[in-house]
């Protein structure tokens, strides 16, 4: 358990930050209610508007079993006026119908008391209901932002055996218990009926994840309807329709009824010929297999036979993209009609458009720092269970290891990230682009090979030449694509392309 920095004193000021900390101390002091499963640990710390310290609770803290939030609002708070309040919880808030009656959920006292905003640690580990609560207080005007991602770390960290058996309860086909309120893509679709699943989507799902059922059971029936995947619709006697999620997952033609479930590639291969289009429509969980071979197509396998040893080099950022591509699958806006994750590629450039605005602040994007959340749980936890991806967040920490690193913007439709290209020359193109050169570049080349990384005002200084030529000898060896370039400014380098580049022996 970290120490926060500061001592927490009620009436006190403190930063977001300490705030944050805060609510991770108290979380730890969490006391449990069950002897046969592990309880969550949870804080919750309430503040003003300006960071003023009104209350803190912890999970059990007065009784046994009452969430932290409760304890929070209701016992220590009970006759305060807390509207315009900030509140800070290190475990999403429960959501709107996930409590018996008459007892009220977390995400409802909440919007109740009018607090003004809510800082989450991490979302429900919960598949089934993950999302819920902060879906509920958005709905109702509630502010949402995220505890910083090292925060979030200790938080899963200290949780993780409640996590891993929240994951388990989640893959048995029980239907019992209360289920929270279903938002537009968790209720059945009149149009459509189970037969508009694909049959190889769903044997692709049950293999991938493990999942101990036959796709034509019973029981995986019940495991999609608990998910949200099907619905039942009892008063007119269609059972078993798809729902928006299922639909758009397994279905045999999602575009059908959401045209924004399609992902377009543009690809220019050469400058000035006309591009490449490719429309993918398929269910979403075979795009990632689908989208791999077709970048195999794109990115070509290059054989360097100069070792005794055969080694394959792929450009980098194809990797890349395919990480991308997949957090543009599971972060982008399903409610934005029309609106197709769009992939632009040229010879200098990748463009991967995600339709929406992300849902945390732009500039935690920009320099990869982003807290480890999904704006659509479902989809992150089938693409997590089927190891699309290998955990939570390693799409961003894999995109922020390139060079030169990409850069993320919003353009009011499509949240934008540019990838500059790092094009990997076989010993054929390299041999082509060396004749093009001039004596002076050839022997720049030779002296980047030597070095394997230069300034400017190295190879100024080595060449014995001015400012201005020293740039458009380089500026040529980008070009060619036998250099790019790192950093910015002063701070500007030189490199071989092949320098970052995953290499795996055969």
């Amino acid at each position: 358990m970290k120490k926060t920095k500061k001592e927490l004193k009620i009436g006190e000021q403190y930063t977001i930050r300490e705030l944050q900390e805060f609510a991770v101390a108290e979380m730890h002091k969490s006391i449990p209610e069950h002897k046969d499963r592990t309880d969550p640990k949870v804080g919750a710390v309430l503040a003003t508007a300006d960071g003023v310290v009104v209350e803190v609770a912890h999970r059990g803290e007065l009784a046994a079993g009452d969430h932290a939030e409760f304890t929070l609002l209701e016992r220590k708070c009970r006759d305060g006026k807390l509207g315009g309040c900030v509140l800070f919880a290190t475990l999403e808030p429960c959501a709107f119908g996930a409590r018996k009656e008459p007892k009220l959920s977390c995400a409802e006292r909440i919007v109740n008391r009018r607090i003004k905003k809510v800082y989450i640690g991490i979302q429900d580990p919960d598949p089934t209901v993950k999302g819920k609560g902060e879906e509920f207080l958005r709905s109702n005007n509630v502010e949402i932002e995220y505890f910083d991602k090292d925060l979030q770390n200790e938080i899963i960290a200290t949780n993780e055996k409640f996590m891993e058996e929240a994951r388990e309860r989640a893959r048995i086909a029980d239907l019992k218990g209360l289920q929270p309120q279903k938002n537009e893509f968790e209720v059945g679709l009149k149009k459509f009926a189970y037969n508009d699943f694909s049959q190889d989507a769903l044997q692709l799902f049950i293999e991938r994840a493990g999942l101990p059922y036959d796709v034509d059971s019973e029981e995986f029936k019940m495991f999609l309807e608990k998910w949200d995947f099907i619905d039942v619709d009892v008063d007119n006697k269609r059972p078993l329709q798809p729902t928006g999620w299922g639909l758009m997952l397994f279905g045999k033609r999602p575009a059908d009824k959401y045209s924004q479930a399609r992902i377009k590639f543009t690809v220019v291969k050469i400058e000035g010929q006309e591009p490449e289009i490719k429309d993918f429509n398929e269910a979403l969980v075979k795009l990632p297999d689908l989208i791999d071979t077709y970048l195999g197509f794109i990115f070509p396998t290059i054989i360097d036979r100069s070792n005794f040893t055969r080694k394959d080099l792929t450009e980098l950022s194809k990797h890349l993209l395919r990480e991308a591509i997949i957090n543009a699958i599971i972060h982008r806006d399903y409610t934005v009609e029309g609106a197709q994750i769009l992939i632009h590629i040229t010879p200098k450039e990748i463009l991967v458009k995600s339709p929406g605005a992300p849902i945390v602040p732009m500039e935690k994007l920009q320099n990869f720092t982003a807290p480890t959340v999904s704006r659509n749980p479902k989809i992150a936890e089938v693409f997590f269970n089927m190891k699309f991806i290998e955990r939570r967040g390693m799409g961003m920490e894999e995109i922020q290891k390139y060079r030169p690193k990409p850069t993320y913007d919003f353009d009011s439709v499509n949240t934008v990230l540019t990838i500059k290209r790092n094009v990997i020359l076989s010993k054929e193109e390299i041999e082509n682009a060396l004749d093009r050169l001039k004596q002076d570049e050839r022997k720049a080349y030779e002296y980047l090979i030597e070095k394997g990384r230069i300034s400017k005002a190295e190879y100024r200084e080595y060449s014995k030449i001015d400012d201005k030529k020293a740039q458009r000898t380089l500026k040529k060896l980008v070009e060619t694509g036998l250099a790019r370039v790192e950093g910015k400014g002063k701070a500007t380098e030189y490199v071989i392309p092949t320098a970052d580049m995953d290499m795996a022996e055969e």
